[in-house]
């Protein structure tokens, strides 16, 4: 499914990916582990398409990332680490806001939300600015926007962070 070759990333003089290889089948789960600075970050954001790599090859579905971004992009979900959520937004109206953006059909969309609100525990938090939500709540709601359109591959960073 993805199919990683000769990956090298540079920002400026620093060398953040080295030439790294691997692929990810069907069904697999695939764990980034290192230190602060080694690239984990970096590989995720080439993999959904927010950095361009300096070097190197990768496949979705025998896509290619450089050519096919936007197919690509559609098959992923992606909760980033941090990312600026609209603070005065309710949970609800960014989760409809959302549904939106992915072009969900009309007729799917308030069971879609509602299976989402559910698998998430965002029952609770619905009616409440996600600038007011704990920092544990703000994940499952980056965890509800990435899951939100059914993506065949879903990539999250520091998932379990808060």
């Amino acid at each position: 499914m993805i199919q990683v070759q000769n990956l090298t990333k540079k920002y400026g003089q620093t060398t953040a990916l080295n030439n790294i290889s691997f692929t990810v089948k069907d069904g697999e789960v695939l764990g980034f582990l290192g230190p602060n600075g080694a690239g984990k970050t970096t590989t995720m954001k080439i993999l959904t398409g927010f950095t361009a790599p300096t070097a190197g090859e990768i496949k979705v579905d025998d896509l290619d990332i450089a050519a096919d971004s936007l197919k690509i992009k559609k098959m992923i979900g992606y909760a980033p680490e941090s990312v600026p959520l609209y603070s005065e937004m309710l949970v609800l109206e960014y989760l409809k806001f959302i549904i939106e953006v992915r072009n969900i059909p009309k007729n799917d969309r308030e069971n879609r939300l509602k299976h989402i609100i559910k698998i998430c525990g965002l029952e609770p938090m619905l009616y409440k600015s996600i600038g007011d939500l704990s920092k544990g709540f703000k994940q499952r709601t980056l965890l509800a926007q990435a899951l939100i359109h059914n993506p065949k591959i879903l990539i999250l960073d520091e998932p379990t962070s808060g």
